[in-house]
């Protein structure tokens, strides 16, 4: 998914620290939601990712019957894991912006 033609931030002037999101395209264009606590737990040598969310607005169903819908939690699962592998990317980038991690030779 790609932010700007997929899906939105939206910074809630309430919130000053809060991120919502909203779809742009798919099944569940127009749904705005932000996530909630995120975890990782093993269980018999498995990895599993496990969240929080709230659905604030959806044109596709009440927000309530959505936040209990499997395929609209795995598709902003999916999403998650594109939000938190792309933040893992940057985070190699140092200071001068390169991804150089060499100390300067002065």
């Amino acid at each position: 998914m790609i932010e700007g033609i997929d899906y939105c931030f939206i910074y809630p002037k309430e919130d000053a620290q809060g991120v919502n999101i909203k779809l742009l395209e798919g099944p569940y264009k127009d749904t705005t939601f932000k996530y909630g606590k995120v975890k990782f737990e093993e269980k018999n040598e498995q990895m599993y990712l496990l969240f929080g969310y709230d659905v604030l607005e959806s044109t596709v169903s009440k927000p309530k019957k959505m936040e209990k819908d499997n395929d609209f939690k795995n598709y902003i699962g999916d999403l998650l894991v594109e939000l938190m592998s792309a933040n893992m990317e940057s985070d190699i980038i140092d200071e001068t912006g390169t991804s150089d991690t060499e100390e300067p030779r002065l």
